[in-house]
């Protein structure tokens, strides 16, 4: 395997140099609760105060791109960076909606009146979302849906929540994320990574660790994805048979929440923001 340039940027960094600036402007510190970051070439865009932000990778003052006075989640840009995927409730239930990343009026996407969860992009115009809708329930599904038509094209796996695809291979888990307040679980409810392809039947990749192993996120040649196999949920990786694992942070007292990764097609470097 040819030798990949891998960097890890932790979102706490980009967040301490927001609020040092504000501190400066406005004569005192700025205290928020930032999460669910996603990272595209020149841009970090998260979640704060129920609305989606962006800002550049390299610091300085953050947009806000919503200001809806529904909750807004789960953003992820596009492949191409131009575009943002979200989950909002402007209506009641969660749906799937899309905006410029420069700033814009939100596009509705999908009409489910369930909780319709972006999980990323299948291609510059296809969401990947999972959804209850069309299952059954609690179990999610996974979906497709086009930015430009609003077609929905499930994908043919019962119980599949998270994903991201590997080329034309599908990369996600079975069962959806359990609430943050377990610490080490092992139950039958934990997580697990699969592989599938239309070729095939779906296969595990970790089915031997009893633990979480959850959000893949698809690299240039390996699949990232967090877990909690030395106590505290982390950064990993594995071939995408489900070999030659390693570990890339080493937190011990909080839990990684979620994170994303923006692959350099050209340069095959890997880039990935966490919380």
């Amino acid at each position: 395997m040819p030798s990949l340039k891998r960097s890890l940027i932790c979102i706490v960094w980009f967040l301490l140099a927001l609020s040092v600036e504000h501190a400066s402007a406005q004569g005192g510190a700025l205290l928020g609760y930032f999460r669910q970051p996603a990272i595209s070439a020149e841009s970090i865009v998260f979640v704060a105060e129920g609305d989606i932000w962006r800002a550049a990778i390299a610091g300085g003052a953050a947009q806000r791109l919503t200001t809806h006075a529904g909750e807004e989640s789960n953003p992820a840009i596009s492949p191409d960076g131009k575009w943002v995927a979200f989950t909002a409730r402007y209506e009641g239930p969660a749906e799937v909606y899309v905006m410029p990343i420069a700033g814009g009026a939100p596009t509705r996407l999908t009409f489910d009146g369930d909780n319709a969860r972006v999980q990323g992009w299948a291609s510059n115009t296809k969401v990947l979302y999972n959804s209850a809708r069309y299952s059954d329930k609690p179990n999610a599904r996974l979906y497709t849906v086009d930015t430009k038509t609003r077609t929905v094209a499930a994908l043919p796996l019962a119980d599949a929540a998270e994903a991201c695809y590997a080329g034309a291979t599908l990369i996600f888990t079975r069962q959806s994320a359990n609430s943050d307040n377990l610490k080490r679980y092992e139950g039958g409810l934990a997580q697990k990574i699969w592989l599938w392809n239309s070729q095939s039947e779906a296969q595990p990749l970790t089915a031997d660790y009893k633990g979480t192993s959850r959000q893949p996120m698809c690299g240039a040649a390996r699949i990232y994805f967090l877990s909690n196999r030395d106590g505290t949920i982390n950064v990993w990786s594995m071939n995408i048979d489900g070999r030659e694992l390693l570990q890339h942070t080493k937190l011990q007292d909080f839990d990684i929440r979620s994170a994303s990764i923006f692959v350099n097609a050209q340069s095959k470097t890997e880039t990935i923001v966490y919380q």
